[in-house]
């Protein structure tokens, strides 16, 4: 007997320092794991920061559309952060904290004032101060897909919202702070209930024991496992506090799938499903997502609806039932709809400019984005500018389609800042919603005449020869190529009107006089302007029909050439990318804004000019009658057989480039102004231009024109065109459109020479 009894203990002490060590093990598991980087986060990309000061152009209409797509509330008596409304000429809301690259900025109270279409005062209401300056955080446009595929949003214990920690204790564990990480009498009762089911229909798992198992263990169903995560909780229980548990859990919990990825823990689930932070929901909205905790997919608000409305109110009446709430608001709360965001809708946005903001950033920090955690992209996106360009190919890509009968129509358009490069919008496809073949990165394809204003460009540099009223033949030319043919390029009308003035030749796009002034000029510096401009060497040939188009370009580099145009002649390479900040706040990269001076400034000035003039008077007048009071620029352009379809339009802040066309390289049966001028029009109706205010250069002075391009400094019947000259003297030529009397002889005959040698 006594060895029997010396042989159980042994057996007993022996199993007691297995279950032992094996509890160490269990611990050191548990330990590396939490103490260490518990999660890899996904890659945030955000949109553009917007900087607000007094005297901007910002309506109140688009600041509220810059509210509304960072899903701020209105409300009748702003209180909590995410909430505004509207009294008069003001917007009154409370921004939220934000950690911007450089700092993190809190909550702000804040009254803006609008008259007419301006911003005139940024008012700070906690000590009625003024701001001269106002950054409103940017919108998250994307969550890159992880290598684990699950995306998380991280919160600390002490960020969650009350209301929703005491909605989750009250239905999934409402003694949790009391028991030591399980609950006898709860694992005793399912057992029961399991066992005369004869299956599994009722839990008794802490969440503590629900933590354990979502992040050690598997969702195989056995004694074994569950042994081992009774005594994990256990363990985990004994050395961490309740506080670190819940912390854990609430960023670690199963709550849905977007696409292949699972959505873990409460804030990411807060933005899928209602666009807002995790603090900012209603108590309807928390009943909803702790109602999830029990079967994610079962009920998911965007594939059983019904069910997930029905778990919802079941939640709410709990609450109601354990005195959390009165009967009134629980009656009142399930009356309200889901009213969720379509499945995508925050987290999957803009997959073309998405495309390229991962392709920039791969070269700023010398790496995919995928090799790095929970970094922070912040981009040059302008949301209300890449809404509207989504609109716009929505509604007329469908229209000319049908105009057409043509299935396969495609399209790509950007948005450019005129002055410093900036991304602002961007698609490639006809359906602005798919992730697929970016054709504004790269659809090479003919320019056709948006080649024409680098080949004035070009003319235009050289004052002593070319300005906008010298006269280019307009006559039938052949021309003897290197292989022995003969190129014989044709006016869209086929008539010729045997010369015609320069600047009439740009308004109107007419191919004879561009090729006969691209042939004075010499093709040598048309290519020279091509590659100064940026253009790789490759893309260019030295074929006469150069000077037409024969070029082929994506829409971005299109974009680059006309960016600099439309700056005066300065030079800033475009980006996407403001700056790249890792999950620590440490900077990677910021961008500095910077400009080069490449191009003539009274050059870059006429052609801009004569742009101006195309859309007041020439190819594309009908859209200048629209949008007259806005004297925007722009530019048609037609490729052989109507293939490629093209349009630059110019406004006082964005250049924007649009293409359409066919990837079978087809007809598309489209004339200069039907296809992608039509898309830029539509843009505007949505995007509000700016006026195109030029002002000249000092060496640019305006004059009057007859028929026969003379000048003149005063204004009649027979000369009342007005027409900017670029003088070589470094003094205005005209003042107040006439001479001044007070010139003396010697200063008359001097003048009279010089307007002599200009002609």
């Amino acid at each position: 007997m006594n060895i029997k009894k010396k042989i159980l203990i042994k057996i007993f002490l022996s199993m007691l320092i297995l279950i032992i060590f094996y509890g160490l093990y269990l611990y050191i598991k548990i330990d590396r794991s939490i103490n260490g980087k518990v999660w890899s986060f996904p890659n945030a990309i955000y949109g553009r920061i917007v900087n607000l000061a007094p005297g901007n152009l910002y309506s109140q209409k688009e600041l509220l559309s810059l509210l509304k797509s960072r899903m701020y509330r209105k409300v009748d008596l702003v209180m909590l952060p995410g909430e505004y409304s509207i009294k008069d000429n003001t917007i009154e809301f409370i921004r939220r904290s934000f950690d911007f690259p450089d700092i993190k900025e809190g909550e702000l109270h804040t009254l803006l004032s609008f008259k007419k279409n301006t911003l005139i005062e940024i008012k700070n209401i906690e000590n009625n101060r003024n701001f001269s300056f106002f950054r409103l955080e940017p919108k998250l446009i994307n969550i890159l897909k992880s290598p684990e595929r699950q995306k998380r949003i991280f919160f600390s214990r002490n960020k969650y919202p009350e209301m929703l920690v005491k909605t989750l204790l009250a239905i999934e564990d409402k003694y949790f702070y009391e028991h030591d990480g399980i609950q006898i009498s709860s694992i005793g009762r399912a057992f029961l209930v399991n066992t005369m089911a004869g299956r599994t229909i009722q839990g008794g798992s802490t969440l503590t024991q629900q933590l354990i198992k979502n992040m050690f263990l598997t969702n195989n169903r056995s004694i074994l496992r569950k042994m081992n995560e009774i005594y994990m909780a256990l363990i985990l229980d004994g050395f961490y506090t309740k506080d670190r548990i819940l912390e854990l859990y609430l960023n670690e919990v199963y709550l849905g799938q977007d696409g292949d990825e699972q959505i873990r823990g409460f804030p990411l689930a807060s933005i899928c499903y209602f666009g807002r932070p995790i603090d900012e929901l209603t108590l309807d909205q928390y009943a909803l997502l702790v109602g999830m905790v029990k079967g994610a997919s079962l009920y998911s608000p965007w594939t059983h609806p019904e069910s997930a409305l029905k778990r919802r109110n079941l939640v709410l009446f709990l609450l109601y039932k354990q005195n959390y709430i009165t009967k009134k608001i629980y009656e009142d709360l399930c009356r309200r709809s889901l009213n969720v965001q379509p499945k995508g809708n925050i987290t999957s946005l803009h997959p073309s400019f998405i495309q390229l903001v991962c392709k920039e950033s791969k070269k700023k920090i010398s790496s995919s984005i995928k090799n790095f955690s929970g970094i922070k992209i912040f981009t040059t996106l302008d949301s209300i500018s890449q809404n509207a360009v989504e609109q716009a190919v929505k509604i007329e890509i469908p229209i000319l389609k049908r105009k057409k009968g043509l299935k396969d129509l495609e399209v790509a358009m950007i948005v450019v800042d005129r002055f410093n490069g900036e991304i602002q919008a961007l698609v490639g496809s006809s359906k602005p919603e798919f992730n697929g073949y970016n054709r504004a990165l790269k659809a090479r394809r003919s320019i056709g005449s948006l080649s024409k204003p680098i080949t004035y460009l070009t003319a235009l540099s050289q004052p002593k020869k070319y300005n906008l009223n010298t006269w280019i033949s307009d006559r039938p030319i052949s021309i003897k190529l290197d292989n022995g043919q003969y190129w014989i390029p044709k006016n869209n009308n086929f008539s010729f009107s045997g010369k015609v003035m320069l600047l009439d030749a740009l308004i109107n796009s007419i191919n004879i006089p561009t090729v006969n002034l691209s042939i004075d000029i010499g093709l040598k510096k048309i290519v020279d302007s091509w590659l100064h401009l940026g253009i790789s060497k490759n893309r260019i040939t030295s074929f006469p029909s150069i000077s037409l188009g024969a070029i082929n370009l994506t829409p971005i580099e299109v974009a680059q050439v006309f960016q600099i145009i439309a700056s005066g002649g300065y030079k800033s390479l475009l980006s996407s990318v403001r700056s790249i900040v890792s999950d620590d706040g440490k900077v990677f990269y910021q961008t500095l804004p910077q400009s080069k001076h490449i191009e003539s400034s009274e050059a870059s000035y006429l052609t801009l000019y004569a742009m101006q003039q195309v859309v007041n008077s020439g190819t594309a007048k009908s859209l200048g009658a629209i949008f007259k009071e806005f004297s925007l620029a722009g530019k048609t352009g037609t490729t052989n057989n109507l293939v490629d379809n093209w349009f630059v339009g110019i406004d006082g802040k964005q250049i924007a480039i649009i293409w359409v066309g066919r990837d079978n390289n087809q007809t598309t049966k489209l004339y200069s102004a039907s296809g992608a001028m039509q898309i830029y029009r539509r843009y505007l109706q949505y995007q509000h231009p700016i006026p195109l205010i030029l002002k000249p250069p000092k060496n640019i002075n305006m004059f009057y024109i007859d028929d026969s391009g003379k000048l003149f400094c005063e204004k009649n019947d027979k000369h009342n065109r007005i027409l900017p000259i670029w003088s070589l003297k470094n003094k205005e030529i005209c003042t107040q459109n006439k001479f001044s009397e007070n010139l003396s002889i010697k200063e008359k005959k001097n003048f009279l020479f010089w307007l002599k040698d200009l002609f």
